[in-house]
């Protein structure tokens, strides 16, 4: 049994035209087959790598070298011819019991797919004259391992929300990473999303922090983010909450995602997961614990109201040496100016990112989703409310007009004007604060000053001058997954 070669490109089926002065020649017992040997061309390419067509026979084609062009035949067309070996006693030199099936195998593809494997059927394992091995799987995975064998041979499996768990236990099991891949990226897009939110909690993240999957971790976040209120203070949520581990709150409390209240909220559930009696190694460890775990509430993010609140709580009287630094920072950070905040280095940081805080607050979070794909000159006009003032707790409504690829067919500017939707009696000076973010800090950032009033409503941020389009297009360190995330903080002047 021939193994196939990893294509670099798949040659395309069809006939042959004669062309002397094309160096490829094709099986010519069979043209369809898609396979080519390759004679040394006359003239060796001079960039050391070719790719395009020689005659009819089109697609990519591996380095160019003085020996000659590396050509490839059809990958698909030989798993497809692998696959009948699947199962099958023809050349099988190793059997597989699992349950109580029997699966004639081939070592030669096992190894090739999983070094566990590899390693079972070596001299130091057991005895590799052994014919037959019988592997111990969780119930759940006795049977859908036809399907996770099958794989190996063919590299095609199919997966819905009864069987990709247990694929998943087994592709970790044995290392296969290419399965691995495969369980993850089809979860993580159509099944976790549509899962109730308690099967997401106990099945998904449970077993995705105990792997350490990080998409599977990041979409199960995701997943329970929008109900983070609940999960994080609702009597029926508590158990759950109570019984995370150190490092599942880490994921959670590390998420801008998270839909709450505010962060002060996010405060009281960290302390209520300290306190618990059920736990009590939280207390006897409560100040490395908290060491760890403080960095991720974003202290800065509370009203001043609520940090004194914190500073008057039972914990931070406990450990005032762990409070105090993130304290004053919040304290400093709110007595500054929008433009002073923007020039403070110290600012950057994971704890000056905005949440998804539903309070009626002076700032808001925007997402714009799948950034390659929107057109040019596109427009996106975001609306959210701000307070109008501190006392009382009016609203102020606004719009962000977004040009994110160009606002006309002759200007490629990135762009972002401000609207105020509230009719004024008298002028209003807000100063403003646009940043474009990512996961851990703040990466760009622009701020102004505007007089708004009944004919003057509107401000250019001018973040033009610090983005560009060039620096949004391709894999672009300013994007979170082909997402562009921007947080805008508003602040009535005197």
């Amino acid at each position: 049994m021939e193994v196939p070669h990893p294509a670099v490109g798949a040659v395309a089926n069809g006939a042959v035209q004669e062309e002397p002065a094309q160096d490829v020649a094709v099986n010519e017992s069979n043209p369809q087959a898609g396979s080519c040997k390759c004679i040394q061309p006359s003239t060796p390419c001079s960039s050391g790598s070719c790719a395009g067509s020689f005659g009819n026979v089109t697609g990519s084609f591996g380095s160019c070298t003085s020996e000659g062009v590396d050509c490839y035949g059809n990958e698909r067309n030989a798993l497809l011819e692998q696959c009948k070996f699947f199962n099958n006693t023809l050349l099988s030199d190793i059997r597989l019991k699992v349950g109580t099936k029997i699966y004639h195998s081939h070592k030669l593809v096992l190894v090739r797919s999983s070094e566990v494997f590899e390693r079972m059927f070596s001299s130091d394992w057991s005895d590799p004259n052994k014919g037959e091995v019988e592997l111990v799987e969780d119930p759940e995975c006795v049977h859908i391992f036809s399907h996770f064998l099958k794989f190996l041979y063919s590299c095609h499996i199919v997966l819905n929300i009864d069987n990709t768990l247990p694929v998943l236990i087994l592709a970790d099991k044995y290392n296969v990473t290419d399965l691995r891949n495969v369980c993850i990226d089809y979860a993580a897009t159509f099944i976790i999303p549509k899962l109730q939110l308690k099967d997401v909690f106990h099945v998904w993240f449970q077993y995705a922090t105990k792997c350490y999957h990080k998409k599977l971790i990041s979409s199960c976040v995701m997943a329970l983010s929008a109900k983070a209120d609940d999960i994080m203070l609702m009597p029926e949520w508590q158990p759950e909450w109570l019984q995370l581990e150190k490092d599942q709150l880490i994921e959670i409390m590390k998420s801008s995602e998270l839909t709450i209240r505010d962060e002060f909220s996010i405060f009281l559930a960290l302390e209520k997961w300290l306190e618990c009696s059920r736990y009590p190694e939280r207390q006897q460890n409560k100040e490395a614990l908290l060491r760890e775990l403080l960095q991720y509430v974003r202290f800065p993010m509370m009203f001043p109201h609520q940090l004194c609140a914190v500073e008057k709580s039972k914990i931070a009287k406990e450990l005032p040496a762990l409070f105090v630094p993130h304290l004053m920072m919040s304290y400093k950070y709110h007595s500054l100016s929008l433009e002073n905040r923007a020039n403070t280095k110290e600012f950057n940081s994971s704890s000056f990112l905005l949440r998804n805080y539903t309070e009626l607050r002076w700032d808001k979070r925007f997402v714009i989703q799948n950034y390659s794909q929107l057109s040019r000159c596109s427009e996106i006009m975001p609306r959210f409310s701000t307070r109008s003032s501190t006392f009382p707790s009016s609203s102020w409504d606004w719009e962000l007009k977004i040009h994110p690829k160009g606002f006309s067919s002759s200007n490629d500017d990135f762009r972002a004007v401000l609207y105020s939707n509230l009719i004024m009696d008298q002028v209003r000076p807000i100063e403003f604060m646009l940043s474009i973010v990512d996961n851990s800090t703040i990466l760009k950032t622009v701020t102004g000053r505007k007089n708004f009033s009944k004919t003057r409503y509107s401000a250019d941020s001018e973040i033009d001058k610090k983005v560009s389009i060039d620096e949004l297009l391709g894999d672009s360190a300013l994007l979170v997954n082909d997402n562009l995330v921007l947080q805008i903080i508003i602040r009535p002047m005197d």
